[in-house]
């Protein structure tokens, strides 16, 4: 009785000890990837996608309704207009996240930023929490580290391209509760682990994806253990179901816009090449470094190559191979097997969905490679064999992971040096976020976007102006584009032409360029003196 005491009480001790161990070093992973994200604060410069969110969740907090782009929906509570989609497909998850930051802080890009950087670390927490309930602490220490320092991971967390950040969020808290769930049984682990899958839908349509991915993955390695669970705890897994749904529920009504925006996007051979090399720039860990670099251009990003590898596709591959020659327990290859069926699932997924081309896209199946790989290191360091077979494959453990952090801390400071150098360009240029500080009380101005990729951002960082976004309508001309207002109160915006999406707002400048009209067009350019934009103005 005295030693089963002992042992439950050294037991208890090594249980907390891990955890604490654990926790400090998510501390110290959260104070690097504030430390290197600094100068994102202000570069580089506000993106649209960004600006959409923190625009409705600014509006919410002050009490203002601003000009954003159609398909945003809102609920009126205390006077104040509450996002809850922002796109048909795309609930405004991410606005209601900002909300409490800027009711302390204030509504500004560094507090935009920042959070985004705080909700992406919350979610590296709880991935790690999961790793230690399923393998161990050092796991998930290594876990923390490569998904902390994987450059998609990273700038996605700062930059929060397509609400990439709740959906990852939702991801790893589903994982963690779905571990301890699996280890004890706990049934409002489960429920939880449902609510945030349904949350994440709900956040993004495109979860279904990956939740469809790993359900056909547990059916094809656990179908007998899930048969079993099902018929005898009936009661609590229809629970987890309606936890899962009771999020989706609000989106259901919308299905038919999305089908619609879905028939929309090119066919599934036009955008193939384009999925490829971003999926192959995810792992390579270029994918941001090529964005910034041309400012945005996808159709060029791909021409030449960049100046940063990451051998995280090696790495993985490595892993895979390493746990099939030499793990042998089935219980172990199971568990490898039914995550790299999720990866190869969710990945194929993301390849047939249409529309699904984006970097915010391809990195649906995050954080699956990094669990997969620590999972092959935790498995394969404590392999049983020959003396030096096993002194060999923890060599070569190490050195795969410790060149792997390293080239990730490379491909993430290369980048911050061209995002230093220019300041961001084209779409991602700051140059935008100086015009709205030097006209951000002008109430005496209205200012019109002649494009895509200018109203959020000035919604967002300039408070007084008044806004209009003609272009959504000019699409009703047949090409006859009406003329503009020749008022001295407007500012209108128009695109370098290289970075223009629509080519309104160039027709617009070619013709004012030449017309001799009594009006001011004025460039507006990067760090690196690179034209980003225009602004005309019609003189009195």
């Amino acid at each position: 009785m005295g030693q089963s005491r002992h042992t439950d009480r050294v037991s208890s001790h090594l249980t907390r000890h891990g955890l604490i161990v654990t926790m400090a070093t998510w501390v110290v992973l959260s104070i690097i990837a504030i430390a290197m994200a600094r100068q994102n604060m202000s570069a580089p410069g506000l993106y649209y996608d960004e600006a959409v969110f923190g625009g409705l969740a600014k509006d919410f907090v002050i009490g203002q309704k601003r000009l954003h782009m159609p398909g945003c929906e809102t609920v009126t509570i205390f006077n104040r207009r509450l996002p809850v989609f922002v796109q048909p497909y795309l609930g405004a998850l991410k606005c209601w996240m900002l909300i409490p930051a800027f009711t302390v802080f204030g509504a500004s890009l560094a507090v935009l930023r920042l959070t985004s950087v705080s909700w992406a670390m919350l979610a590296v927490l709880f991935f790690m929490l999961g790793i230690r309930r399923w393998l161990g602490t050092w796991p998930a220490i290594a876990g923390g580290i490569l998904l902390t320092l994987d450059p998609a991971w990273f700038f996605i967390g700062v930059l929060d391209w397509g609400a990439a950040v709740p959906a990852l969020f939702c991801r790893c808290l589903a994982f963690y509760f779905g571990s301890v769930w699996w280890r004890n049984r706990n049934v409002a682990s489960l429920l939880l682990a449902g609510l945030f899958l349904g949350l994440g839908v709900f956040n993004k349509i495109d979860l279904l994806v990956f939740i469809a991915a790993t359900g056909i993955a547990a059916l094809c390695f656990y179908a007998q253990d899930l048969w079993q669970i099902v018929r005898s705890r009936g009661g609590v897994t229809t629970a987890a179901c309606f936890a899962f749904l009771l999020p989706i529920v609000i989106t259901l009504p919308r299905m038919g816009k999305v089908l619609m925006v879905a028939e929309q996007t090119p066919s599934l051979a036009g955008e193939l090449k384009e999925k490829l090399h971003t999926l192959l720039a995810l792992y390579d860990g270029s994918y941001f470094y090529r964005l910034i670099n041309l400012g945005g251009l996808f159709n060029k990003m791909y021409d030449q190559p960049a100046a940063v590898y990451v051998p995280l596709w090696l790495v993985l591959a490595i892993a895979v191979v390493a746990v099939a020659g030499f793990v042998r327990n089935k219980h172990r290859l199971r568990a490898m097997g039914f995550l790299l069926t999720s990866l190869i699932l969710t990945t194929a997924g993301v390849l047939l969905l249409p529309g699904a081309v984006r970097i915010h896209h391809a990195i649906l199946p995050f954080p699956l490679p990094q669990l997969i790989i620590v999972t092959a290191f935790a498995l394969l360091w404590n392999t049983t064999g020959k003396r030096f077979a096993r002194r060999a494959v923890r060599i070569v453990a190490i050195v795969s992971f410790v060149l792997m952090a390293a080239t990730q801390v490379y491909a993430i400071a290369k980048t911050e040096k061209l995002i230093a150098d220019t300041g961001g360009r084209g779409r991602w240029s700051n140059a935008l976020d100086a015009f709205c500080r030097e006209n951000k009380d002008r109430s005496d101005l209205v200012i019109a976007s002649l494009d895509w990729g200018f109203n959020e951002q000035v919604a967002f960082l300039a408070d007084r102006p008044q806004l209009v976004e003609p272009f959504w309508a000019f699409s009703r001309y047949n090409g006859q584009l009406p003329a503009l207002p020749q008022r001295s109160g407007y500012i209108y915006l128009t695109h370098s032409p290289e970075y223009s999406l629509f080519g309104y707002d160039v027709s617009y400048l070619n013709e004012l360029q030449t017309s001799g009209e009594a009006v001011d067009i004025q460039p507006h350019s990067d760090r690196q003196g690179q034209v980003v934009f225009y602004t005309i103005r019609f003189r009195e």
